[in-house]
Parts: C-alpha cells; structure tokens; sequence
C-alpha cells in the first residue's frame, strides 16, 4: 500500500472548497486537452475517475448523454452535486466510494477519464485495471498525470514556499516508479489492455497576479499546503511562536504560528517571483488509449 498521504481521502475533504474556487479554474485547461484527446462520438457514455468538484464532467455534460463521476471524497461531491444542481444537469450521476473497485458493470463506458487522480491509486493496476474492466471495446481513457516537479516553474514555486516554510521538508525527487515517468505510464496502460497508447505532455500557464494572492491561492487550492496548515493550526502547547509563556491551552497559538510561517512563504515568494523567466507553467503527462 502507498504511503502516500494523498492516496486518503482527508486531504481532499480539507481543501475541497478552495480547490473548486482555484485550483479547478487552472484544471479546466488540462481537462479540455484531455477531452480533445478523447474524440468523444455524440451521445457517449462517460466515467470520470476521480471526478473531485466536475472539473472535466461539468464540461463534457452539453455533450455526453450520460456521465458517472465516482469519488472517495464526500466534501468534493457535495461541491459538485451543487454545481450539478444550479446548472440544472439531469444527465450526471455520483457515486462516493473506490475507484479501484468500480461499481459498474462490464463494458459500460464509452470513454473514461482521470484528471490527475490515478496517480495517487495505491494501487495503480487495480485502477487501470478497472476502467479497462467497465470500458466497452473501442472505448477510449484519457488521464492526466504530473510530470516531474523540476518540469513545471509553478510546482517548483509551490515546494519552494513549503521548504521557507518548513525548511527540513526534502526536495521533491524524481520517481521512475511513478506515473511522472511517461515510459512507466505508457507500461501500466499497456499491461492494463489498452492499445494504441500514446503519452504526450501537456503544459498551461497558471496565473500569478501579486504575491499574496497567489500565495492566497495556493493555499486554498492545495491539499499538501492545507495538511500543513491544519497541522500548525493545531498546535496548543504552551509556548508561543518566539518562544514566549503563553496562557495555559490559548486557542490563538496555532493560528499565531501560522501567521508567522506564512509570513516567511510570503518573503520568499517577494523574493522568488520577480526572477521568474516567462509565466509560471506547469507539464503534466496526457495518456490516451483505446481498450
């Protein structure tokens, strides 16, 4: 089993409502490259594997007749059953629960999706697996996995201002064992069933705007910066952060330590983002197939 603390559901449920008003917006252009790739035939039946908040569905509802979005995420589906409502779709169906056992049955899929899901599968077979399992024959996948993080400018700028603040955080290190590898990508597909596979990389600009608010917006929008937050958000102990008595369990003590970490993420972003040469993009691998 993966270690991986975004393989749980915990982080997801953290950073469900900013990931939806930020982290989703940037999605939409790796969704759309990844329908694309698709070739969807009119009328298709679609899953989407790790659906989070409808990122790609809610733009594929105008045209498929019907889309099953499943994910372990209750927080993310709440999110989208909202969306789902106000835009008054009567063709999207959710399930909650693991996309290494698809509730669905064999050959339902005209086409499948995973934006940026599959990658944290602690079991990645399994997860391929069954989506070739509920995909009918000619159906097509198409899924989105980071490249590695010395890739993208905006990944670097992300674990730079983590390592400000939490600087004993190691360095990101590239994985051959991962989905980050396009020749291991373009394996596991293959060994999964799926024919004609091709990996292509896939690079969008994300918008900086002033250092606070990108740094705003990073910290609504990821689930590694949400998971540290909430772990210095609960420190009650009785020393404040410059290393002064406080009163016995004062509920500020968490949120003082944060103030002053983000205070060091924010400096070296001051620091960081001028220097920057062209926008801050991010590559993911696109892999697409045919069952």
């Amino acid at each position: 089993m993966s270690t991986n603390p975004l393989s749980a559901s915990e982080p997801w449920n953290l950073v469900a409502d900013g990931y939806a008003e930020t982290t989703m917006l940037i999605f939409e252009q790796f969704a759309d490259e990844a329908i694309a790739a698709s070739k969807l035939k009119p009328n298709a039946t679609v899953l989407d594997v790790a659906c989070g908040p409808g990122t790609l569905a809610l733009r594929l509802a105008q045209h498929a007749e019907q889309i099953h979005g499943i994910d372990f995420s209750e927080a993310m589906l709440a999110i989208f059953r909202n969306k789902i409502e106000q835009a008054g779709h009567r063709n999207i169906a959710l399930h909650c629960g693991d996309a290494q056992t698809l509730p669905y049955a064999d050959a339902t899929f005209d086409a499948a999706f995973s934006l940026f899901g599959l990658m944290f599968f602690p079991d990645r077979k399994k997860g391929f697996a069954e989506i070739h399992r509920t995909l009918k024959p000619g159906g097509s996948i198409a899924l989105t996995s980071w490249a590695p993080v010395d890739q993208s400018p905006a990944m670097q700028t992300m674990f730079g201002a983590l390592r400000a603040i939490k600087p004993d955080l190691p360095q990101p290190q590239r994985s051959v064992t991962t989905l980050e590898n396009p020749e291991r990508f373009k394996q596991e597909m293959e060994e999964a069933g799926f024919r004609n596979v091709e990996i292509r990389s896939v690079t969008k600009a994300f918008p900086v705007g002033s250092t606070a608010e990108f740094w705003d917006n990073m910290v609504k929008g990821s689930a590694p910066i949400q998971m540290m937050k909430k772990s210095i958000m609960s420190v009650r102990n009785q020393t404040s952060v410059r290393g002064e008595p406080v009163e016995p369990h004062s509920e500020n003590i968490g949120e003082e330590l944060w103030r002053e970490k983000e205070k060091l993420a924010l400096a070296w972003l001051e620091e960081t983002l001028p220097t920057l040469k062209g926008p801050l993009t991010s590559d993911a691998w696109l892999g697409v197939g045919v069952k």
